[in-house]
């Protein structure tokens, strides 16, 4: 009963990932021209460039958020419920006393960031009032996420999935009426602030339906659970410094070569096809608590459960993904066009296309992450991120000082072939990952079965 439950689950909460997130992106839809609407592309840059500098600030993040889900994950497959609360509690704890160093580094150096970007006159007087009320929120919602992350490891990946796109329609409906009046980048400040303080009491109000735990409490701060939190979390920390530099670093090389003007261009690209990717990245990261859960039993059945997931995700992504992937490449142009009205700019199309191919490459690939970061095999999902950015990084770096120039298409493209190499070595590792699991089952298979003279099942999970 219990096992159908979890498959039952399983599959409401992938399927709430992709309705969510079509909800995520029709909002991104309607949000996008009205932003440039009342900002314009100049301003809107404005906002981008600071948000991809202060998106630097998650590196206080440590990993927390994913390593929350899937420790979580873990011992609710266990059976040990009392270690949930003390894991959540360290992981907001070490989020807080993380975000506060954070931003006081971005006190002290916020004169340099914007000087970085050579902001002249008003774009340079507003940079320097809203950088730091930026950073307060990007370290705000690291903490808002790690609580969602909880949600995810009790097996209600569905409950976040809506407090994430309540959290959404929540920024639209605040952001625009204060843009109609006239607020400015206040607006999205303000906007985005409450939106993370709605997500913030959902997600404490949907986990407490489900486990009953105080959690601000002093004794749920565990040097254990720090430990553990770390050992898991320091590959996924690894991999978010990666992409935290490489996003920003990849955006100020355009400010420079390309003028402030091609980010939104680069952004509507990147963001528009990630949204597009995560109709199916979102689903599938149910895939890696359920991963974890299973892993945890140690018996011959995970290992059957675990390559049955694999071969019907696997057969999804082909079966669904890959003629709504065509079918956007070839109507790129006139979408965009109808999309974004007067706003329309003809170097738009090209690099979405690319960006497209990049995307669907990755999205290929996704089950075998997920895999990998469940069964606790972090160091292999930090070498991919490091393959896909560091290869884009090099590739940037490279084109736009050989020839002087650079342009969102050329930034796409990078990116389009580090996934390709990313997504080859992850197919190698999950195999790998695969063979490993099944030898470890063997293991502990044997070793159970001297559970009687060693006196306790715990330690042979130990010891295994």
């Amino acid at each position: 009963m219990l096992k159908n439950l979890f498959r039952s689950q399983l599959r409401i909460n992938m399927i709430s990932g992709t309705l969510t997130h079509c909800v995520n992106i029709a909002v991104l839809a309607v949000s996008y021209p009205i932003y440039l609407h009342y900002l314009g592309y100049e301003r809107y840059g404005l906002w981008l460039a600071l948000g991809a500098v202060l998106s630097l600030a998650r590196l206080s993040d440590f990993g927390m958020a994913q390593a929350v889900t899937k420790l979580v994950a873990e011992e609710l497959g266990r059976g040990n419920t009392r270690a949930i609360p003390q894991h959540v509690g360290t992981a907001v704890a070490v989020l807080c006393a993380a975000g506060g160093v954070t931003f006081a580094i971005i006190l002290v150096f916020r004169s340099q960031i914007v000087s970085a970007f050579k902001f002249t006159g008003t774009n340079a007087e507003i940079a320097m009032w809203l950088l730091p009320y930026m950073g307060l929120l990007s370290i705000y919602s690291v903490v808002v996420q790690a609580l969602a992350g909880t949600l995810g490891g009790l097996g209600r990946m569905d409950l976040s999935n809506y407090a994430e796109t309540g959290r959404r329609i929540v920024l639209i409906l605040v952001a625009v009426p204060l843009l109609y009046f006239g607020q400015g980048l206040k607006s999205l400040l303000i906007a985005g602030a409450f939106s993370y303080f709605v997500k913030h009491l959902l997600s404490v109000f949907l986990i407490r339906r489900i486990v009953h735990f105080r959690l601000m409490k002093l004794s749920n701060i565990s040097r254990h659970c720090f430990k553990r939190l770390l050992s898991i979390g320091a590959g996924l920390f690894g991999g978010s410094v990666v992409r935290m530099v490489g996003m920003p670093f990849n955006r100020f090389m355009l400010a420079r070569f390309a003028g402030v003007e091609s980010l939104p261009v680069f952004d509507i690209a990147w963001r528009g096809s990630m949204q597009i990717r995560q109709i199916f990245g979102v689903a599938l990261q149910a895939l890696m608590p359920e991963v974890s859960r299973i892993t945890s039993e140690m018996s011959v059945k995970s290992i059957k459960r675990i390559r049955s997931i694999l071969r019907w995700t696997f057969g999804v992504v082909l079966a669904i993904a890959t003629p709504l992937f065509l079918g956007l490449f070839l109507l790129a142009g006139p979408l965009l066009r109808v999309w974004l009205g007067k706003s329309f700019v003809d170097t738009i199309p090209p690099a979405f296309r690319i960006m497209l191919v990049g995307t669907f490459i990755s999205l290929l690939a996704a089950p075998a992450y997920h895999f990998l970061v469940g069964s606790g095999r972090v160091g292999d999902a930090f070498a991919a991120v490091c393959i896909v950015w560091i290869s884009a990084i090099a590739s940037v770096l490279f084109y736009s000082l050989y020839f002087q120039q650079l342009s969102p298409f050329v930034v796409c493209a990078c990116f389009c072939g580090s996934w390709l190499l990313s997504s080859s070595f992850l197919m190698w590792r999950l195999h790998s990952g695969l063979r490993h699991h099944a030898a470890k089952v063997s293991s502990f298979e044997e070793a159970y079965g001297q559970v009687k003279t060693t006196g306790s099942k715990a330690k042979v999970y130990e010891s295994v």
